[in-house]
């Protein structure tokens, strides 16, 4: 008897032509497992998109953080260009005034207090008015305000 050799596609040909596996029990989801399956991830998907959307609410917030604060540098900005330009006495305070829009939900106050050099590390100058001909350094705080909150950004000027 000839010895016969083995051939892998041969032998796959006659299973495909045979027709699919027989097992002695079905296998596979039944309906009931499907629901279940379903109603899990439904019940995951909907707390997961809640976090999400609590999230939005609070990025609006932060928001207006960021733009009321590019505002404070920007009034700080400005007060130290007309100082360049002006000279140390054009530093001086600005009462609360809305911003013109697209800002105008935004109030923008500049205070500056004279502080002698001594002084710089406290909380606020001692002299409002500036009538000192000595004073060499003001505290400049740049407030911008809106419905929800306010920033503030401080700086200490000098005349050196």
């Amino acid at each position: 008897m000839p010895s016969e050799k083995y051939n892998p596609i041969t032998r796959l040909e006659a299973a495909a032509s045979s027709g699919p596996l027989k097992t002695s029990s079905q296998s596979g989801f039944t309906l009931i497992e499907t629901i279940m399956a379903l109603v899990l991830i439904g019940i995951i998907g909907v707390g997961i998109l809640s976090y999400f959307v609590g999230l939005g609410k609070g990025s609006s917030e932060q928001a207006l953080v960021v733009q009321a604060t590019a505002l404070a540098q920007e009034g700080m900005e400005q007060l130290l260009a007309d100082k360049k330009t002006n000279g140390f006495a054009s530093v001086v305070s600005i009462a609360p005034a809305p911003l013109s829009p697209p800002y105008d939900r935004y109030t923008r106050e500049v205070e500056v207090f004279c502080v002698q050099e001594a002084d710089l590390n406290t909380s606020s100058g001692t002299m409002p008015a500036c009538n000192d001909s000595n004073i060499r350094a003001k505290r400049v705080v740049v407030t911008v305000s809106w419905s929800g909150g306010s920033i503030d950004v401080s700086t200490v000027i000098s005349n050196h």
